[in-house]
């Protein structure tokens, strides 16, 4: 039986290798921030635990984007529907989550622009997305049912929606106005 300290351990060993991971794929989140500045919406969207990460970077993204642009989660009753040119950013570890998958079928159909943030490189989501940004699991056996990609996600859309409001010179005292 492990004890706190080793599962702890563990998990910042992770998180360090995923923060280099980030860095190494700067490169996508440039290419993500471009399209959400060339976007007239962002809608995202996500299911069970990974949603949840989706959902708190559907939050942040409004703080920094509202009122210019629309920021809108794909689970809300109301919304604007998916339109051309818009993004839909979709999370999934999996990448292959029914409800995730009709939202990115969904949004190819009205031409939206898709980014999977997934842990598969070869899943449907990943394959049906202009762009992809994958997050490793986690090694060894500490995790139970998907913690680590959740994990990654959260940590993933903090350092993302950080690095743009820093990027775009966004004050605090913006997303303050904003915040609920």
């Amino acid at each position: 039986m492990q004890d706190m300290s080793r599962i702890a351990d563990e998990y910042s060993a992770y998180l360090k290798r995923l923060a280099g991971t980030l860095v190494e794929g700067e490169r996508q989140s440039r290419a993500l921030a471009g399209l959400i500045e060339s976007s007239p919406a962002i809608h995202l969207y996500g299911f069970g635990r990974s949603g949840t990460a989706g959902l708190a970077m559907a939050i942040r993204l409004r703080h920094f984007l509202a009122p210019e642009q629309q920021v809108f989660w794909l689970g809300d009753q109301v919304r604007d529907p998916i339109r051309q040119d818009d993004v839909v950013i979709l999370f999934s570890k999996s990448g292959d989550r029914k409800e995730v998958i009709c939202s990115l079928e969904s949004a190819r159909g009205a031409g939206a622009r898709c980014v999977a943030i997934t842990g598969d490189p070869a899943s449907p989501l990943a394959r049906g997305s202009s762009l992809m940004i994958i997050l490793p699991p986690m090694d060894g056996g500490v995790i139970y049912g998907g913690g680590d990609f959740e994990i990654a996600a959260w940590y993933f859309q903090e350092i993302f929606v950080t690095w743009y409001g820093r990027l775009h010179g966004i004050p605090p005292e913006r997303v303050g106005e904003r915040h609920i």
